[in-house]
């Protein structure tokens, strides 16, 4: 029986109590390889910010504080914009220790819990807005469901319940929610859990009326992200294995989506674009790597780091004097136009973004200034290059690396980009950890994270890193 739940949180341990005699669970008949799960500092956790939100909330949101998502004038609920917004608000509660962000994330929690959709004992966050697939002619209609909005959610609550303590409504919505995940999938009724090719997958995107979904990769390990938290809370052992299988998928499709020298795709399905998701897909495998610690992971994120840089960067970039091209590309990556000019004694312009082009080699500055605005300058080094430490990606846990060659120089660079090098006594062979990706100057660098040269660079080339890469 499928029901809108209006009942008290307090049937939650009948909830709870009856996930734990489903029989046949999704969690059966998947390639799992039994990843070490470990646990995690506050510092290495899915969702880790410092950033503190403005107590004014810029985003869209109703009377009550509660985020929402405004389609053709009509406010909605939206149950991952709702479930992401309450784990950012607990990360600012935990920096700051302020009381309205632990009450504005309650309210967010509550929210997904009186809109609950009960079935089969687990927790469905619905979707009630008509959604149209990469805006084309695969439409859901209403309700729909997401695991991305069931992980994030099942994350809230787990950290609400440790934050408040696990005799309360928090926890007992984070083990109904995490019945959900042990649902087989029937059409037309909630489900978001499937094995495909063998593969576990948690779908972002679960069709209204078929079992079937768009493999949203991003989705998927979001969702897994939930399994984490919930293991963290409970050590429930079919937890561990669904998020082992999970992980196992991350793993093993990353070659689909990925796409040598350009971003990765959003889905699997449809095969699209995944556009600002490469830069998700990038820091998700940072996660993946400190939850499992397996080097595999750190190497698919320098994979994709290498594809495509990690969007957002500006900056101020370096003119050596002499003669400097720009171009302008077409959506193919053909050129359309030349821009030849000379710099007798150089020059420095802004760039607003660094960036792949389709179908080019080479990292490009889109220029915003001067002369070569609105044109793309290549990245060389020496010649024209952002100045100082630019496109830095985090290893949540230090990466193990070998010295592949010598003689070593190790580099400091100060915030005006000026850097310094000394001999570093490293030979070929030698086991070092790196904490840090970064451009120094135009060329790539890790940052070494151990031994008598911790927090030095030295040139990408130097390592060769554990894992794909």
């Amino acid at each position: 029986m499928l029901t809108v739940a209006a009942a008290a949180v307090g049937t939650a341990p009948l909830v709870a109590a009856g996930a734990a005699r489903l029989s046949a669970d999704a969690s059966v008949g998947f390639r799992r390889d039994p990843f070490e799960i470990r646990d995690l500092p506050l510092g290495q956790r899915p969702y880790h910010s410092g950033v503190r939100l403005p107590i004014a909330d810029p985003g869209t949101h109703d009377e009550h504080g509660v985020r929402m998502a405004l389609l053709t004038g009509k406010l909605y609920d939206h149950p991952v914009g709702q479930a992401q917004y309450g784990i950012n608000l607990l990360e600012s509660y935990r920096v700051t220790g302020e009381q309205v962000y632990l009450r504005r994330a309650m309210a967010q929690a509550q929210r997904l819990i009186d809109r609950r959709v009960v079935h089969r004992y687990g927790w469905f966050y619905p979707y009630r807005f008509r959604h149209a697939m990469h805006r084309e002619s695969d439409i859901y209609e209403t309700p729909w469901y997401s695991m991305m909005a069931q992980g994030q959610a099942m994350s809230l609550f787990v950290r609400l319940a440790q934050i408040l303590g696990q005799r309360t409504r928090w926890r007992q919505a984070a083990d109904a929610t995490f019945a959900s995940y042990l649902i087989p999938p029937v059409a037309g009724r909630p489900w978001g859990v499937y094995v495909k090719g063998g593969l576990l997958w948690l779908e972002e995107y679960a069709h209204p009326t078929r079992v079937r979904g768009d493999q949203t990769y991003n989705g998927h390990i979001f969702s897994a992200f939930g399994l984490w938290d919930y293991w963290s809370l409970s050590r429930d052992a079919r937890a561990e294995r669904m998020l082992q299988g999970a992980i196992t998928t991350a793993r093993d499709v990353h070659h689909l989506v990925r796409t040598r020298g350009w971003r990765s795709r959003y889905c699997l399905t449809h095969r699209k674009d995944a556009g600002f998701y490469h830069t998700t897909h990038i820091l998700q495998h940072s996660v993946l790597h400190a939850i499992t610690g397996d080097p595999t992971f750190a190497g698919i994120m320098d994979l994709f780091y290498s594809d495509h840089p990690p969007r957002g960067v500006s900056g101020t970039v370096m003119l050596a004097p002499g003669t400097h091209v720009g171009y302008r590309f077409d959506a193919t990556g053909a050129v359309l136009e030349r821009k030849r000019i000379s710099l007798p004694r150089g020059g420095e312009v802004t760039s607003s973004e660094r960036h792949r082009v389709l179908r080019q080699a080479g990292t490009w500055y889109a220029v915003s200034d001067g002369s070569l605005r609105g044109y793309l300058v290549e990245e060389i080094p020496g010649r024209s290059y952002q100045i100082g430490r630019t496109a830095a990606i985090g290893y949540r846990i230090p990466r193990a690396a070998v010295v592949a060659v010598a003689p070593v120089k190790a580099y400091t660079i100060d915030p005006d980009g000026r850097m310094d090098s000394v001999a570093a006594g490293l030979a070929v062979g030698d086991r070092v950890t790196v904490d840090l990706r970064a451009v120094l100057n135009g060329t790539q660098h890790y940052r070494l994270a151990s031994g008598a040269y911790a927090g030095h660079w030295v040139r990408l080339n130097t390592l060769r890193g554990a894992g794909v890469a």
